[in-house]
């Protein structure tokens, strides 16, 4: 399975969208990132994750099919939280920054990525033998019980000499 290079993925977004962006995985661990308040590492705040996580009980409440993404205007900054089910990509954006074209793309974006991230996956997984492992461990630790007695009438002879020295 390839390893997914997210700083390249956010030096790449940074160049062709004029962003600074994070990626968080489903929990909100920030795998990567260049923006300072939300630095590798960290965890995305749980109010926010609260508020992606249940984006499908909002959208039902809305009547809409689905939410991919909500943003959030500071001071001086916007903050975009779009989201798959697999990651969170938050992007930091000027206030002039037009969020209708920015949004569509960054959405298409995201879900390729996600999608990538699916087919590297592990599909199927081997079935672990309990019990040939516990039988290994019985052999390994019969041979030692039989190490430990092989030597023992030397070591009480070592001890006896040493004794009458």
């Amino acid at each position: 399975m390839s390893q997914i290079n997210y700083e390249k993925i956010i030096t790449q977004l940074k160049t062709d969208f004029n962003a600074e962006c994070a990626i968080a995985n489903k929990y909100g661990v920030i795998l990567e990132s260049k923006i300072k308040e939300f630095f590798k590492g960290k965890i995305i705040p749980q109010r926010l994750l609260s508020l992606i996580s249940n984006s499908s009980e909002i959208a039902n409440e809305l009547k809409l099919d689905k939410i991919n993404s909500f943003a959030i205007e500071a001071q001086q900054h916007n903050y975009l939280f779009t989201f798959t089910k697999n990651l969170i990509l938050i992007s930091k954006l000027e206030l002039d920054v037009n969020l209708g074209k920015f949004m569509p793309n960054i959405s298409v974006f995201l879900k390729k990525l996600s999608d990538n991230l699916k087919e590297g996956e592990i599909k199927e997984f081997s079935i672990f033998d309990f019990g040939k492992e516990l039988k290994k461990i019985e052999i390994t630790l019969k041979q030692e019980e039989i190490k430990k007695g092989k030597y023992s009438i030397i070591k009480d002879l070592v001890k006896y000499v040493s004794s009458k020295l």
